[in-house]
């Protein structure tokens, strides 16, 4: 059966070359963008913020390189998760690629996401116990048809062989969008919208929250605290880009 799906693979290769997602440029392998489109991709490297993964505009000299470097928000308050880390930037490349896969079902897009996440994250797996995708209500889900991070997660529990648990961590508040919202409204818009149905389930573990955008930081605080209320030992976040 897997042999022949292979070849039924190959054959619509054949018949239908696969395009880069961003500017539909034939592809010879399954990377999923072409080299120029991949050169244009903003990678988050070093200096960044050591709890929120935020990137800094300065380079660091020898002696700062050790040092865990704070930005002024996580300075003035530490978030509820223990860090995060984002592979790109939100910016007008990465967004080609995130909102068709949010709102357009190019769910083809998750594999390619994924793959970078988990190179992107691999400091962070190595102490995972659980994968858990940030949820969404129920409601959105049936307008959706699917959850972004529930399809992310899905692949890197696969490349780092982490258990994953979908439907422990759920959002039981049908809550606004919080694209438009400032963060003190994003705060109150979020404030108690998630429990975890099984806390024996995630007690002393590490949580490895997945999810597509780091905006804010105010629905990962809000998850890490619920996660916590019910027994987590730690938690952290994994997004693919970073706002």
């Amino acid at each position: 059966m897997v042999i022949i799906l292979k070849i039924i693979h190959k054959i619509i290769d054949f018949i239908f070359p696969p395009q880069c997602y961003i500017c539909k440029e034939m592809l010879h392998g399954e990377n999923g963008l072409c080299f120029k489109c991949i050169s244009k991709i903003n990678f988050i490297t070093n200096p960044k913020c050591y709890y929120c993964g935020r990137p800094f505009e300065f380079k660091l000299s020898q002696n700062e390189k050790s040092k865990h470097l704070l930005c002024a928000k996580c300075l003035t308050k530490k978030p509820k998760f223990d860090r995060c880390i984002s592979a790109v930037r939100y910016d007008n490349i990465s967004k080609k690629l995130i909102l068709p896969f949010k709102h357009n079902d190019k769910t083809q897009l998750a594999n390619l996401m994924g793959k970078i996440m988990f190179n992107t994250g691999k400091e962070l797996l190595k102490e995972t116990d659980i994968i858990i995708p940030i949820p969404i209500h129920f409601t959105r889900l049936l307008k959706r048809k699917y959850n972004q991070a529930s399809l992310i997660g899905n692949i890197i529990s696969k490349l780092s062989k982490k258990e994953i648990q979908h439907n422990n961590l759920v959002r039981i508040v049908a809550t606004k969008s919080q694209g438009h919202l400032n963060q003190e409204q994003r705060k109150q818009n979020i404030h108690n919208a998630f429990t975890v149905r099984n806390p024996k389930n995630i007690k002393g573990k590490t949580i490895l929250l997945i999810d597509d955008v780091y905006t804010t930081g105010v629905t990962a605080n809000e998850c890490a605290k619920t996660l916590k209320k019910h027994g987590a030992k730690k938690v952290f976040v994994l997004t693919f880009a970073h706002a």
